[in-house]
Parts: structure tokens; C-alpha cells; sequence
């Protein structure tokens, strides 16, 4: 009978020891980690969120969702780290790429809760930075094979091909509904409203008080009280075709020649001095170099002044000087009123607002200076070509005096 050897227990240790040291191997490496870490990994998302004040986290439901699509993101980086792991070559990724339709999705999600994009795009960088400090610690532990892709590059880039994949979620839903080109007709339709129907309606009623209180004390065929009531049917009258040509669409249905700069601010100015106070207009340059369009608007701009002067600040006189030079038009108009402190025109801006905005279109600048019982004084300055305004630190010329 031939001799039978013993086990040789040392084989069978040495294998039991292999196959420890091969799970430990697995355990450690990028993928297996990174599974392992995630409810770490989506805590500490949430926490940088927190801290940076988000406003997501003050979207729950949008959080939630954000939450759950960050977790299938983290499943994706594990499973492009194990095909890394398998792979000899650099085209592991390509093996590993779901559709992107995810976070697509959610960028149009977060598009149409009015997230900025920035908001929504620090989401993601967030995120990645999360993921790549997990994962590079095993790269700094060195049990990556030299031959094998960085984990944390791996991870960036599969986060990046997500975050572009959101980016175009976010810009499909903008462009879907993106303002009709009628919205800004809108928005300049209600400072038409505002400055021409509202201040025709104004004017009206402050000529039929003045009638009013005119009838106690005059008899039938006073001189000023039939000033008054013509005046009143004048500003009806204008006020109701402004009316017409706002609903129809036109911002003026006068078809007569417009007046010059001058005449223009000299009729506003009579029509709403109603106490005949002395008003100075003065006008240097040729007012041929305005186009109709800004002549127009600075008559608008310098009307709502006026009104504001007349009707609130109790000014002895008021003056209106235009400037026009080749490049630009230059207005101040100052009152001597009771002025007014700042806190109070923003709890109530009125026109002012509109007034502003009138001035931006035309790529102007304007500044309003006053104080209690110091009066008035409007500054604004007009481009007539590109390029040419007031540089920061330059002056207003002999209107800054």
C-alpha cells in the first residue's frame, strides 16, 4: 500500500489568507468604499447645504427629489469605479453610462421652482466635492494599481457629465418659457399708463376741485373758472385717446407734427403749474439733434418732476435747464419745496420708478438730490450716440454747481 501524505495545513492557511486579503482588498477599494459611505456622503451634502443657507433646503419636496437623484449619481461613480478596477484601458466610463435623462430632469425641476443657476449649479459642486474627498483617500492610501485612473478624476468626471446634463435641463425650460417679446411692451405700457393717463386723470381732478371750490365764491362767467372747466375737458379728452391708443396698441394716436424740446417742456410745464408760479426754462444746443423718441421721454421724465414739485413741495419758483451738446443732452430741473427725506420716497417711489427706467432705456443716467427744506433737484444725462456718457467720478458739468 502506498504511503498517503497528511493535509498540508500550511497550503490550506495560506489560501484562507489569501482570500481574506482579497476581500479586504475589495473593501477597500474605490467602489465597495464608496457604497459604504453613502449616508455619510448624503449627510454631509445635505450639511454643506445648510450651511451655505440654500435656498433648495427651503424647498422640501424639490430637496427630496434632489436627494434621491444625488444617490443614484453616487450608485453611478461606484459602478464606473469597479468597471476602473476591472479595466486595463481608459474606456471603462464609456461601459459604465447610463441615460442622463435623471438629471436632466431635475434641472428642469429646479428651472421651474426659479432657482438661480447658480444656486442649482452649487448643488452639483457641492456634491462633487463630497464625493471626491471620499474617494480620494483611498488614492492617498495607495491601494490603487498604477495603472488604474485616479479615483477622485473618475468621480469628477461622471459628476461633470451630470452636471452638464442638468445645466441643459435648466436652459430647456427657460427657453420654453421665456418671455413673449409683447412682455416688455407690457412693462412699458404700465409706466405709459402711469405717466400718461394717470397724469391727465390727476391734473383733471385737481382742475375740477379748484372749480369747485372757485364756484362758492364766483359767479357764473368768471374767467378762471371757465379756464378751469376747459382744462378739465382738455385733459378728458387727452386722456381718452391715450386710452384708445394703449388698448390698440399705439403709444400715440395724435397724427399732428410734434413740438421741439423747448415748446414741449414749456406746454408741460403750463398745463400742470395750475398756482402760475415762475417757472425758468432755459435751452442751450441744437434741440434738432434730439430724436423724437428721447425728446419725447425726457419731456415725460421732467413732466413727473414737475408734477411732484407742483403738487407736494410748495416751491416759489422752479428752474429747467437743457443742455445739448454733439454727443449728449444734459437736463437739471430744481425747485426751491420743502424737499423730502429718502426714507420716505422709498416707502413711496410713486413715478420716480418710472422715471428711472425711462432714462436706463434711453442708456442714461439720472440722480435726484433733496432734503428737508433744501428743495429739489433732478440731474439726468442722455446719450445721443453710443459711448458717450458720464465716466464714474465725472461731473455734470455747470449743472453740478
Amino acid at each position: 500500500m502506498g504511503n498517503i501524505s497528511a493535509p498540508d495545513h500550511g497550503d490550506a492557511q495560506r489560501a484562507a489568507g489569501g482570500a481574506a486579503h482579497r476581500a479586504d482588498a475589495t473593501a477597500h477599494r474605490p467602489g465597495p468604499r464608496l457604497r459604504a459611505a453613502a449616508a455619510g456622503v448624503l449627510a454631509r451634502h445635505e450639511d454643506a447645504l445648510n450651511a451655505d443657507g440654500h435656498p433648495l433646503m427651503e424647498l422640501p419636496e424639490l430637496w427630496q427629489e434632489t436627494r434621491t437623484r444625488a444617490a443614484l449619481l453616487l450608485e453611478e461613480c461606484a459602478r464606473a469605479l469597479d468597471a476602473s478596477a476591472r479595466s486595463r484601458t481608459r474606456g471603462h466610463l464609456g461601459r459604465v453610462r447610463p441615460p442622463e435623462g435623471s438629471f436632466r430632469e431635475l434641472g428642469i425641476r429646479w428651472a421651474a421652482a426659479e432657482l438661480g443657476l447658480a444656486d442649482c449649479l452649487s448643488v452639483m459642486d457641492r456634491l462633487t466635492e463630497v464625493l471626491v474627498a471620499t474617494v480620494a483617500t483611498v488614492d492617498a492610501a495607495g491601494t490603487r494599481e498604477p495603472h488604474t485612473e485616479p479615483a477622485a478624476d473618475i468621480v469628477r468626471r461622471v459628476c461633470a457629465r451630470h452636471t452638464r446634463a442638468a445645466a441643459h435641463g435648466y436652459e430647456t425650460r427657460l427657453r420654453a418659457h421665456r418671455p413673449a417679446p409683447g412682455d416688455d411692451c407690457c412693462r412699458r405700457m404700465a409706466r405709459d399708463v402711469h405717466d400718461h393717463l394717470g397724469g391727465s386723470l390727476a391734473l383733471a381732478f385737481r382742475h375740477l376741485e379748484l372749480h369747485r371750490l372757485k364756484a362758492r365764491t364766483a359767479g357764473a362767467g368768471d374767467p378762471g373758472t371757465d379756464r378751469h372747466l376747459t382744462a378739465i375737458h382738455d385733459a378728458l379728452q387727452e386722456a381718452t385717446a391715450l386710452t384708445r391708443g394703449l388698448v390698440t396698441g399705439l403709444r400715440d394716436t395724435r397724427s399732428a407734427a410734434q413740438p421741439g424740446l423747448e415748446e414741449a417742456l414749456r406746454r408741460h410745464a403750463d398745463r400742470l403749474n395750475l398756482a402760475g408760479l415762475p417757472v425758468r426754462l432755459t435751452v442751450e444746443g441744437d434741440a434738432s439733434r434730439v430724436p423724437p423718441a428721447h425728446r419725447r421721454e425726457i419731456v415725460l421724465v421732467v413732466g413727473e418732476f414737475l408734477r411732484n414739485s407742483f403738487a407736494h413741495a410748495d416751491p416759489q419758483a422752479v428752474t429747467i435747464g437743457v443742455r445739448i451738446s454733439h454727443h449728449r443732452v444734459e437736463v437739471q430741473a430744481t425747485d426751491d419745496g420743502r424737499g423730502f427725506r429718502y426714507d420716505a420716497l422709498r416707502e413711496h417711489p410713486g413715478g420716480l420708478t418710472a422715471m428711472r427706467e425711462r432714462v436706463a432705456q434711453m442708456g442714461g443716467r439720472s440722480l435726484l438730490l433733496s432734503a428737508p427744506r433744501k428743495g429739489t433737484r433732478l440731474l439726468l444725462w442722455v446719450p445721443l450716440t453710443s459711448g458717450h456718457g458720464p465716466h464714474p467720478g465725472e461731473t455734470w458739468n455747470s449743472f453740478a454747481s
